[in-house]
């Protein structure tokens, strides 16, 4: 495991993904964030909700503490209409606890971007310190 507190594997193959999941150690934690997000989501008070979102998050993946926690399905964050960034959240709680994120998207030239720039979710990077990617195949 890496001396950064977070990490993000990054594919456009769900499947590669997928595989390098399979090797993650069971003590490790597991949070599918789209799933306990939309639950959120279901119950919470829709005035300021990406702060909420972020609140909420922030406090539920700091209860699997002191990690590491591997974060799955995160494409509910990266909704238009929540106005979040994916990113910023997790580097910040990435100061508390260690996280693993697998992510959907690329790694090239120093831009990290999630989706393809066609699709409504796409969002991309520049700015990456702190932060350790890695590709599937090389992951972890």
């Amino acid at each position: 495991m890496s001396d950064h507190s977070c990490i993000i594997v990054v594919d456009t193959d769900v499947q590669a993904l997928n595989k390098r999941l399979m090797e993650i150690p069971d003590e490790w934690g597991r949070v599918s964030i789209g799933k306990e997000l939309s639950s959120f989501l279901m119950l919470a008070d829709i005035t300021d909700r990406s702060r909420n979102i972020y609140i909420w998050l922030e406090k539920y993946l700091r209860e699997k503490a002191p990690g590491p926690v591997v974060c799955l399905e995160i494409d509910l964050l990266f909704e238009p209409s929540l106005k979040l960034d994916p990113l910023n959240i997790f580097l910040r709680i990435s100061r508390h606890l260690k996280l693993v994120i697998f992510w959907h998207g690329n790694y090239i030239d120093g831009v990290l971007s999630y989706a393809q720039p066609e699709h409504q979710h796409y969002r991309f990077w520049k700015n990456l310190e702190g932060i350790e990617i890695k590709g599937a195949h090389d992951a972890l």
